[in-house]
């Protein structure tokens, strides 16, 4: 009991004992329901305090809103608000802490979502020293996320229905690869270590909130642009990119299981045409969230149209330096793996890096 009620008595115990001195009855059931409640005497006509929620983290504003004032107050947070009346009276600390994040803007939302889905991960990363859980909990939070932050326009809705068709088909079959191979040598050295597995859960969460960017800050808009031409257009962009990822995918592990292209590269396909296609195809994909949510994003200022630009600038960079060496050791391995093998020296002077050459 003591342990749920010192935070509370430590932030606002001169205001319980204000409270208590003008009149209020002694507070009970503090840690059975995480609440405080009094009542007002005949003599006092001060507003009843409803309950208290050990709400730390979160504002002032906030914290007005979780104890359930009397008068119904409207606290804006960008183009999203709610009201303090929204919290019902009697509510647990819990339960207005519920309605709050329920109410909350949709980047606080996708902060909070892939926070705590890369915590869990590294928590099992930690836990177990596995691999085959990355993929699984690092792409599959976009699926909630798309969920929890899409918004009242149909540009917003088909780019939350992008977003989670786009990381259900990838995290899957990430996982059921994992599951094949049972590790990922390109990260065994960094995960090998605490402090390795807690870089590459943080810049998991990094990735995750900025490459969400535009779906997200667009979501936040109230404007409801019309899809039209320019929306259809970047619709089939995710489409293109959706299908030309998948068929990368595909093609590269029906190449592996071939007991005949043992010890092969694979160059057939897609992979003729670019080192990385599926690079390019999640590039594509992005960039066409981008051109969705871009009217609202246009709507709402030049500076949310340039964050919500980050996403597939970031990308772009992030999938450049994967496939060039320049962040993970991916093709320092695969030039070790195939250095004796002259046609892949030739692969790898005559087909672009991740935009093909179509002509």
């Amino acid at each position: 009991m003591l342990s749920v009620a010192a935070p509370v008595l430590a932030v606002h115990g001169p205001v319980v004992a204000a409270g208590l001195h003008r009149g209020r009855s002694c507070y009970t059931s503090i840690a059975a329901k995480a609440i405080s409640r009094c009542r007002p005497t005949a003599a006092t006509a001060l507003p009843r305090w409803r309950g208290v929620a050990t709400l730390g983290t979160l504002s002032a504003a906030w914290w007005r809103v979780a104890t359930g004032g009397s008068r119904p107050v409207a606290y804006h947070y960008g183009s999203s608000y709610f009201r303090r009346s929204s919290v019902r009276r009697n509510s647990t600390g819990i339960a207005a802490a519920a309605t709050a994040f329920a109410a909350w803007n949709p980047m606080g939302r996708s902060v909070v979502i892939f926070g705590a889905a890369n915590v869990l991960g590294l928590g099992v990363s930690l836990a177990t020293g596995s691999h085959v859980h990355l993929d699984l909990i690092g792409t599959g939070a976009f699926i909630p996320v798309a969920w929890a932050t899409q918004g009242a326009s149909l540009r917003s809705k088909l780019s939350a229905g992008v977003i989670g068709l786009w990381a259900l088909r990838l995290a899957s079959f990430l996982f059921y690869r994992a599951l094949q191979t049972g590790h990922d040598a390109r990260l065994d050295q960094t995960l090998s270590t605490a402090g390795g597995a807690i870089g590459f859960w943080a810049i998991s969460w990094l990735w995750g909130v900025l490459t969400c960017l535009p779906h997200v800050l667009g979501a936040s808009i109230a404007d409801r642009p019309k899809l039209g031409f320019s929306g259809g257009a970047a619709l089939a962009l995710c489409i293109v990119g959706l299908y030309w990822e998948i068929v990368a995918d595909f093609q590269k592990w029906q190449f592996k299981l071939d007991p005949t292209n043992k010890g092969l590269f694979c160059s057939v396909g897609l992979w003729s045409l670019s080192q990385h296609p599926n690079y390019f195809g999640n590039l594509c994909l992005w960039i066409g969230i981008f051109l969705l949510n871009a009217p609202m994003l246009f709507k709402s200022g030049r500076l949310k149209l340039l964050l919500g630009a980050m996403s597939p600038l970031f990308l772009a960079l992030l999938f450049y330096g994967q496939a060039s060496g320049k962040i993970t050791k991916s093709a320092e391995l695969f030039a070790q793996k195939y250095a004796g093998n002259p046609a892949f020296s030739e692969y790898v002077r005559r087909v672009p890096l991740i935009v093909p050459r179509l002509f």
